[in-house]
């Protein structure tokens, strides 16, 4: 899915402005908020923000322009002029029949992404009062995120013109070990800090190629890839206030999901059959389902469930009966409260148990639950998510040769900042973790929200942005979402819950949605679908009535 702009739409009618705006939605898979505080959180400095321009359609920011300006300088902006609905839609047919995300003509020179992360970590121009001492009027380049030893490619053709080898000095030599290449019409880009080169001056690249391994050599606190691009002349020309020659990269780059500076797109094969986001919902969260849970299952029209190795393998066989094509996935369950638990232990642990639902024909598996919290093993099991990532892999180095078949996940995270003894910031803990989730067959996480707004974030329900920008080809499983809100009524959090299906309904590379949850002893009264006596709530009528 495209996720490099958010369409920023006015509170008054909202639902009309959505309207308007469908067939451009389905068309670039952009996002919605109504909220411009959250447009501007969710996006970064590369990205854009496509602002329905009604008249006093922001009441509360007023200019909306110049608020962005002020309050979010470095985020750019397409603003649409459009006194009602109708002429927004009018605005965005224009975009959609030419094909063009923006209506701007592709830049001559295209820039392949040149890291293995669709992140940015600091844009172009921005922080001044940094490089103002280096004579320049802000960061002279793209920084890209790219973990020590990880492959940096050419973003163009071209013949490498130079290649810098660190002496040591990051003053005289603030690009560390570097590598320049020349492409047509004058243009030049810099690829800077890499722990090694593989390339020799001389040598003629293709796009795509590999150039080196990233590091932090030179004039750099961590590893990254600096890139800087230059056109002959353009300083004396007046094409840029950068001196000798440098330009922004922005509109040059190839975006991960294949947007350019003109709209046009390529698209990921997924490795995911249904192609298309099921509607999902947790068994029962403690032990095997019952009769009432099947009835709810039946009531809502469900189209895969999750259940914990403690239920009933002849759940499968119940749910398959309600639905032949059911989806069901299983997470591998533990208690870790308590004590610590290696990773030799756990294979042994769950083997059993994964197996009456492996001989059913389930084949996804969740390898444990919110490893970032203290009840689910961090700071005991695992200090951090580069000891969970080991754990992970060793576990599933164990359980592989007896289950061939099986896809196993990296598990869904606790969305969130640290807390104190409770909980390891989720952001970080990924991080620590890439590499056990860039060789998992696929990757969960978890999406909470207590209001519509919330719903729309990138930080709450739609938490999957941050994921897909980090593992674009991964398959994603939100396999947990819920409004846990005890003030807000099961009526209106069935219809969020619907609308939330939808949007998901044709993302590319999310293959299931699961809320939480059927039903539940205790604990989860405000989240539950049916109550203890078997009575449903308005949440499965709401979800069964979709038009989806």
């Amino acid at each position: 899915m495209p996720d490099y702009s958010i369409l920023l739409l006015p509170k008054d009618g909202y639902w009309n402005w959505v309207a308007a705006a469908k067939d451009y939605v389905l068309k670039f898979s952009a996002n919605l908020t109504p909220d411009p505080d959250a447009a501007g959180r969710y996006m970064t400095p590369q990205q854009t923000v496509t602002i329905a321009g009604a008249p006093n359609g922001y009441p509360a920011q007023g200019d909306i322009q110049a608020w962005f300006k002020k309050n979010y300088p470095s985020v750019r902006l397409d603003y649409v002029s459009a006194a009602t609905p109708a002429d927004f839609q009018a605005a965005l047919k224009a975009r959609v029949d030419a094909n063009d995300r923006y209506l701007q003509k592709p830049a001559t020179l295209q820039l392949k992404w040149p890291t293995e992360f669709p992140k940015i970590t600091q844009a172009f121009g921005i922080n001044p009062q940094i490089y103002r001492r280096f004579g320049l009027p802000g960061h002279e380049g793209i920084d890209f995120r790219a973990p020590h030893g990880t492959k940096i490619f050419a973003c163009a053709d071209g013949t490498v013109s130079r290649v810098d080898v660190y002496a040591g000095d990051p003053n005289k030599q603030p690009y560390g070990n570097n590598v320049r290449i020349q492409h047509e019409g004058g243009y030049q880009t810099t690829y800077a800090h890499f722990l090694e080169t593989h390339v020799k001056v001389g040598d003629v690249v293709k796009a795509g190629q590999v150039l080196g391994l990233s590091d932090s050599t030179g004039n750099s606190s961590g590893a990254h890839l600096h890139l800087t691009l230059k056109k002959a002349g353009a300083t004396d020309a007046g094409l840029t206030n950068y001196p000798y020659d440098i330009i922004d990269p922005t509109p040059f780059l190839v975006f991960p999901d294949g947007t350019t500076a003109g709209g046009s797109t390529t698209t990921i094969a997924y490795a995911w059959p249904a192609r298309v986001c099921l509607v999902g919902v947790n068994g029962r969260a403690d032990g095997r389902m019952e009769e009432a849970d099947f009835t709810v299952v039946s009531q809502a029209r469900v189209e895969a469930v999750k259940l914990l190795t403690t239920a009933a393998p002849e759940d499968v066989d119940r749910l398959r009966a309600i639905n032949p094509n059911m989806f069901i996935m299983v997470r591998l369950f533990a208690s870790f409260q308590g004590r610590t638990v290696r990773s030799d232990e756990f294979p042994e642990w769950v083997k059993d148990d994964m197996a009456q639902f492996y001989k059913r024909g389930v084949r996804y598996f969740e390898v444990h639950n919110e490893p970032n919290l203290q009840i689910e093993g961090w700071s005991t099991s695992w200090k951090d998510g580069a000891e969970f990532g080991r754990w992970f892999q060793d576990v599933v180095k164990r359980l592989r040769p007896m289950f061939p078949e099986a896809k196993f996940g990296y598990p869904g995270l606790s969305p969130g900042d640290n807390i104190s003894g409770q909980r390891m910031n989720s952001m970080a803990f990924l991080s620590g973790s890439d590499e056990a989730c860039r060789n998992a067959d696929w990757i969960a996480l978890h999406c909470y929200w207590q209001n519509e707004a919330e719903m729309e974030a990138p930080n709450d329900g739609r938490g999957y942005l941050e994921y897909r920008r980090r593992f674009p080809d991964k398959v994603l499983f939100i396999t947990e979402f819920s409004n846990p809100s005890p003030t807000v009524n099961k009526s209106l959090k069935g219809n969020q819950y619907t609308s939330y299906l939808q949007s998901l309904r044709s993302v590319p590379g999310v293959g299931a949605a699961f809320s939480f949850v059927l039903s539940a002893s205790s604990q989860f009264p405000h989240e539950a679908w049916r109550d203890e006596s078997g009575q449903a709530s308005a949440i499965p009528s709401a979800v069964g009535g979709r038009k989806f």
